[in-house]
């Protein structure tokens, strides 16, 4: 299995493939903007919180089968953003293996802990991977949301991850980006293409 970055070449295919696990999301403004966050700023006008998010496709011999990020907030904790399977990929201990390998590129970039943020009804096949990998969550309620956000984390070494005690992550304005409507988003792409 192989993360190869999401950049100008492929962020089409990234985009595909996250609409296809998140098909009620659409992550196409966090992947532009994961591209370059000042160039989709200036040529957007949409102030984009998120800094220092990449993105990667995850290949298992050459054929997609998921999509993984990350982000930061702080100089100890690493954020997963966007991590999941393709429909068709799931089942096969993909999902385990893509966020391993993301684990083991946040400790190598220094970072003490890995936190993510999920909707534990949503996302209940994730949340129980995050179980069995050591996260630990804590319900998320610094900020009034649609949906049943739970914070999980983890620390990288041989230690307990300090909880992140319900600080304000913004996500109200995440959740605005997310639910952008389809002709809005299409002409942001369009300016991608030019």
């Amino acid at each position: 299995m192989k993360l190869v970055l999401v950049d100008h070449a492929n962020y089409k295919e990234a985009i595909k493939i996250q609409n296809q696990i998140f098909p009620d999301e659409d992550g196409t403004i966090n992947i532009l903007a994961s591209l370059d966050r000042d160039t989709f700023i200036r040529k957007t006008g949409i102030d984009y919180i998120d800094d220092y998010v990449k993105y990667y496709i995850a290949y298992d011999n050459g054929e997609a089968i998921g999509i993984t990020g990350l982000y930061c907030y702080d100089d100890e904790s690493a954020w997963l953003a966007w991590f999941g399977v393709l429909p068709d990929k799931r089942r096969r201990s993909y999902g385990r293996r893509i966020l391993e390998e993301t684990m083991r590129m946040a400790k190598r970039r220094g970072f003490k802990t890995m936190r993510l943020y999920t909707d534990i009804v949503g996302n209940a096949d994730a949340v129980r991977l995050y179980e069995k990998l050591g996260f630990v969550g804590e319900k998320y309620s610094a900020e009034k949301l649609p949906y049943d956000c739970w914070i999980y984390s983890k620390s990288l070494y041989d230690e307990k991850a300090a909880p992140w005690g319900n600080k304000n992550l913004e996500l109200s304005h995440q959740t605005q980006l997310d639910h952008l409507s389809k002709q809005e988003v299409e002409k942001i792409l369009k300016l991608y293409e030019q």
